[in-house]
């Protein structure tokens, strides 16, 4: 009898196993997500509206407005080339008779972000469409520089980190051995540093950061010089070394909108600032407000 009783509560327990292991396989199992797939390629695209066009501080523009706009061609989550245009008048103050109001840059590399670490390695061509001459002012005669004769070219490496959430650092590495078609070197280092707030509005849609940045642009003295003539009548020459320049502001964001305040300046006098640039209330200390709309193929799907 006891054997029986054994016997049929084997058989019990058995069945509850089983039973137990029919449960087991029919419960639902939540499913992993892939990891999502860089595209192979993708097209960006925007276009800024800015109260003025600053190039490491200094205006552009004559502190007048500008429109920008810009196409890349992003590869493979590494590579890209972009085109970038904006008006200008700098150019204009050097020639005798202006007849160039844009700036058309070229520029490609390899960008990339490992982690929290990120790099930009390349290079930019900045070209100033116009003409190959202007009118010479001794002869008047059409001999004198164009505004092609400006171009100019740059490398470039820039490295960011996330150091936290709530902040993100970088450095801009820029040089040129002929520097704002000086035909002398050019080097510009700066840092940055970008702290993003919280986002606010409905479902958060709203985001807004503070940023800001400091640099300096060391200039070879052979090109940056010029003859100063003093209050008793001596004359020696004015070098500018280099300059530092500087930007703080906040920015708020809502989807492919960007709004940007900003102050900005640089240490450069109105003298010097008249040399390089044509212009000596080009490099003062100014707000800037700038209003811009990117986004890609890829985001628009």
């Amino acid at each position: 009898m006891k054997k029986i009783v054994l016997a049929a509560a084997a058989s019990l327990m058995l069945s509850g196993a089983a039973a137990s292991a029919a449960d087991l396989s029919t419960m639902p199992v939540k499913a992993v997500a892939p990891a999502p797939v860089t595209p192979m390629w993708d097209l960006a695209f925007g276009v800024t509206g800015t109260s003025d066009y600053l190039f490491r501080g200094i205006s552009q523009t004559n502190n007048n407005p500008a429109i920008q706009g810009f196409v890349e061609l992003q590869l493979f989550d590494w590579v890209y080339f972009n085109v970038w245009a904006s008006n200008q008048n700098w150019v204009e103050n050097f020639l005798w008779d202006g007849n160039s109001s844009l700036e058309v840059d070229f520029a490609g590399g390899v960008r990339h972000t490992w982690g929290n670490f990120s790099l930009d390695v390349g290079g930019a061509y900045y070209t100033y469409p116009g003409s190959s001459n202007s009118l010479d002012p001794v002869t008047l005669l059409k001999t004198g520089p164009g505004s092609t004769d400006y171009n100019y070219w740059e490398i470039y490496a820039k490295p960011s980190y996330v150091v936290a959430p709530w902040l993100t650092v970088g450095l801009n590495l820029f040089w040129s051995s002929d520097f704002a078609a000086t035909g002398t070197d050019g080097t510009a280092l700066s840092g940055t540093a970008k702290v993003p707030l919280p986002s606010f509005g409905p479902g958060g849609d709203f985001g807004w950061y503070v940023s800001g940045e400091f640099g300096h642009q060391w200039l070879d003295t052979n090109a940056y010089s010029y003859p100063t003539t003093n209050l008793v009548g001596f004359t020696y020459n004015e070098t500018i070394p280099g300059y530092n320049w500087w930007n703080v502001g906040v920015a708020f964001t809502y989807k492919a909108a960007t709004l940007d305040l900003r102050y900005s300046g640089t240490d450069l006098s109105d003298n010097n600032c008249a040399f390089m640039i044509g212009n000596s209330n080009a490099c003062g200390n100014k707000f800037l407000a700038s209003l811009s709309f990117a986004t890609s193929l890829n985001a628009l799907k």
